[in-house]
């Protein structure tokens, strides 16, 4: 039988290190969720899995209350155990102005604790019940899982939710260690052959060629991190965590210190995108995860 420790969640900041995520070739991590109320009711059951470095975001939104949530895994001293740190972004209706305005609290924390692989942590949304109190109010359990990936290493979601007025949704947050990043001249009607090249944010340049209606345009192309989130809320779910930047430069590049031809930003979700060019070219970049991956 399965271990199980708590986290009370109660509106209280409390600092918790968030550690790198695990590393470790062919690993693959599977957070199992439930979300129950009442103490019997069972709202939501579902799994997220992926690479090591996977993290779990959840979302809880009802009439009265918001509540969303990134858990990360990190090394703990030893094989076997870890550390479950969660940070929370709440929001909480108090009620209503004289113009009839909703009224909300706002509020983000932080919260952790040790567990070895294959317990639950249960997370009390609405604060601990009293021990002589039946089990009431809203609470998550994460178990945690790993194994050997077998080649798969994109992350998996699945969920199955009950009959509920609160809206539930979960997901896996990946960082990118590397893009596949595809690439095409338009002018016109006039389109070049794609050429795809495997980026590392932060690396060296690379130099492509594009070859449209005879004649050969040269780039050096980059990957790099988005600038930080603003938000408290954009932090709190890592929402930037799967986009990427392609930084655009004319090769050969200005010697004057010029800035880049343009910048490209955007998720690893194989959508094109477009960048005009000096001399009236446009280049189209489309991100994706790499095969293999």
């Amino acid at each position: 039988m399965r271990r199980s420790s708590s986290i009370s969640v109660l509106p209280v900041f409390a600092a918790v290190m968030l550690l790198v995520p695990l590393q470790g070739p062919g690993t693959r991590v599977t957070y199992r969720v439930r979300v129950v109320e009442d103490g019997v009711r069972e709202l939501a059951r579902g799994s997220v899995s992926g690479p090591a470095g996977t993290d779990l975001r959840i979302s809880l939104r009802s009439e009265s209350a918001e509540t969303e949530a990134l858990f990360q895994i990190a090394p703990a001293g030893g094989a076997d155990t870890v550390t479950l740190a969660a940070e929370f972004f709440t929001k909480r209706r108090l009620g209503r102005s004289r113009r009839g305005l909703g009224l909300w609290e706002q509020d983000n924390y932080r919260r952790a604790v040790r567990l070895a692989w294959g317990d639950t942590a249960r997370v009390y949304l609405l604060g601990r019940p009293r021990p002589s109190a039946s089990p009431r109010g809203l609470w998550i359990e994460v178990a945690l899982e790993r194994g050997f990936s077998g080649g798969e290493g994109r992350p998996a979601e699945e969920l199955q939710v009950a009959d509920s007025d609160t809206e539930i949704r979960l997901e896996a947050v990946v960082r990118p260690r590397r893009a596949r990043v595809v690439l095409n001249l338009v002018r016109g009607d006039t389109v070049s052959g794609p050429r795809g090249v495997d980026l590392v944010p932060e690396a060296t340049v690379r130099r492509v060629q594009l070859a449209m209606a005879g004649r050969t345009t040269t780039l050096e192309v980059g990957l790099a991190r988005p600038e930080p989130a603003r938000s408290a809320r954009d932090r709190v779910l890592a929402l930037d965590a799967d986009i990427v930047c392609l930084r655009v430069v004319a090769s050969p590049p200005p010697t004057d210190g010029a800035e880049p031809v343009g910048v490209l930003c955007g998720r690893l979700n194989d959508v094109a995108r477009r960048l005009p060019l000096p001399g009236g070219d446009t280049l189209v970049a489309t991100f994706a995860w790499p095969t293999g991956r």
